[in-house]
């Protein structure tokens, strides 16, 4: 007489193996994703710094011209070009206000709360040194750029370019 011996099911086996296969996909996947956003924030991040930078160097340019092209040059940068009452906006732009020009350098301040970050500040190099501020006048605009022959002198209010 043969003994028939029942069949062992392994269905148990392959339930654990489904659970852990799917388990690894859905860590992996949320890995991905994290990576995905992060670098998302960063590169938000680099760009918004990137439109300062862009700022600061329309403005060096512009000094750097009127330096290299002698007494009696000006320059006017208009409203289209440098939006102070757009940049002053936290919410669009996220400057502060007033950009800072010491001799030899722009230094613009940038809040990145909005994209989730602190602080990042853009220096640019100038040529000249003997740099000096004054309100703006009916022959000299917001923002006029001029050389007397001695100082380049931006007319500007000073909150929103400051001459230090």
């Amino acid at each position: 007489m043969k003994v028939i011996r029942p069949i062992r099911s392994e269905k148990g086996q392959i339930s654990l193996e489904v659970i852990m296969v799917t388990g690894l996909a859905i860590i992996l996947l949320v890995s991905f994703v994290n990576i995905g956003l992060q670098r998302e924030a960063t590169a938000e991040d680099i760009g918004e710094t990137g439109e300062v930078r862009m700022l600061g160097e329309l403005l060096a340019t512009a000094i750097n011209n009127v330096y290299a092209n002698g007494e009696g040059f000006s320059t006017f940068i208009g409203e289209d070009k440098i939006n102070f009452t757009r940049l002053g906006n936290p919410y669009m732009t996220g400057v502060v206000l007033p950009i800072n020009i010491t001799s030899g350098n722009i230094t613009i301040t940038k809040n990145l709360s909005k994209t989730g970050g602190t602080t990042a500040w853009v220096n640019i190099s100038i040529i000249p040194s003997n740099i000096t501020g004054e309100d703006p006048t009916s022959e000299f605009p917001e923002i006029t750029i001029r050389n007397n022959g001695t100082y380049i002198i931006i007319y500007a209010n000073s909150t929103n370019i400051n001459v230090i």
